[in-house]
């Protein structure tokens, strides 16, 4: 991870995560590195599908597909960049 923050940070590029089964693990990981801070802009631990329709996400999408799928994580990312 350390590659990849300080990758960001020399092209000045910013992010931000939306996850769920992981409990935050890779903002955790992100903000593990020094200088992390420049371009991590906002995390969100959407853990219960109440706050992932709160973020954004389709009700539609969580129950065609269930919260393990890539149709959601494509959703939770889209949400997350705007």
């Amino acid at each position: 991870m350390e590659h990849v923050v300080q990758e960001l940070i020399k092209q000045k590029i910013s992010i931000a995560t939306m996850e769920s089964c992981t409990g935050g693990a890779v903002a955790n990981a992100i903000t593990n590195v020094e200088g992390a801070s420049s371009i991590l802009e906002f995390s969100a631990v959407t853990y219960s599908n109440e706050f992932k329709m709160k973020m954004g996400i389709s009700h539609a999408t969580i129950r065609d597909y269930t919260v393990y799928s890539k149709e959601v994580a494509r959703e939770m990312a889209k949400r997350i960049s705007h």
